[in-house]
């Protein structure tokens, strides 16, 4: 018998988690989605969304993951709903017995998470990422394909490490901040940051 969860947004990005639902037996049972114009072309059957019809929205049910790629807005839609919710994580991520992943979290294809490394909510921990020992991922947050962060790396809520970046030991990214692709980050990241290239230098901090 599967599994049954709901998806919620209706972009690639929910593409690619719907596969990974598949892959481990899931049912998904309902999509929603916002932004009709935004839909990809393989979603199918998506319903309306929660913001223009909070009371009416079906909280209650089969457990959602919100499938939207943008930070910012997964920790807005998660603010809203009053659901409970599942994690997607793909068979072949390799994952420590020691990592807590909690709820609503995505891990793709090919990650690798190795041990006593900490995972907020609704986090996407993208294809090949490298999560090394004794990480700290805050809430939303994103690493993005090929990323590489070395051991005791802290990442606040809702920032985003670009494909390819790395951030050597003991760097802490503040909340909220962009890793540009390809970024090499060698020192500590205040929040709101805006960090590009190699060495990284902050480009923008937002007030």
């Amino acid at each position: 018998m599967k599994n049954k969860v709901r998806i919620y947004g209706a972009g690639g990005h929910s593409q690619v988690i719907k596969e990974v639902l598949e892959i481990n037996n899931y049912i998904v049972t309902d999509t929603f989605d916002d932004k009709p114009e935004g839909v990809h072309h393989a979603s199918k059957n998506v319903a309306g969304g929660a913001r223009k019809n909070l009371n009416t929205f079906p909280h209650e049910g089969d457990p959602v993951i919100i499938a939207v790629g943008i930070n910012a807005e997964r920790a807005e839609i998660a603010g809203f709903l009053n659901c409970t919710y599942e994690k997607a994580i793909h068979q072949s991520a390799i994952i420590s017995n020691t990592t807590k992943i909690d709820e609503g979290t995505v891990v793709f294809a090919g990650a690798i998470i190795q041990p006593n490394t900490s995972i907020g909510k609704h986090v996407i921990i993208n294809t090949g990422a490298s999560v090394d020992h004794d990480n700290v991922i805050g809430d939303y947050a994103h690493i993005s394909p090929k990323a590489a962060l070395c051991g005791h790396v802290e990442v606040g809520e809702g920032s985003h490490v670009g494909v390819g970046a790395v951030v050597i030991p003991k760097v802490k990214i503040g909340k909220w901040c962009t890793i540009g692709a390809g970024t090499i980050v060698l020192k500590d990241v205040p929040d709101y940051s805006t960090v590009v290239g190699n060495p990284g230098k902050v480009i923008k901090t937002k007030k």
